[in-house]
């Protein structure tokens, strides 16, 4: 398990994030709730801005297409440290 999994913190932060791209659900309230987690540690601001962080960094990756064979046509992404 990376440092991450271990964190409720950064689980929570993760959770948040995840919940505010849903934007079918993130409702008034559910902003309202997160404002006030955000507000009860600055270690949730910093892990929430991490978070953030990652999924924009994910939601950059190209897809990887396929050749019609079953094999990608790039490389997979290297693990990070």
């Amino acid at each position: 398990m990376t440092q991450e999994q271990d964190d409720p913190v950064w689980q929570a932060a993760w959770t948040w994030v995840q919940r505010e791209f849903d934007r079918a659900r993130f409702d008034a309230a559910a902003r309202l709730e997160l404002e006030r987690w955000l507000a009860e540690d600055p270690a949730h601001r910093r892990a929430h801005r991490q978070a953030a962080r990652l999924w924009d960094l994910a939601g950059q990756m190209p897809a990887r297409a396929s050749r019609g064979d079953g094999t990608a046509t790039t490389a997979p992404p290297e693990p990070c440290d």
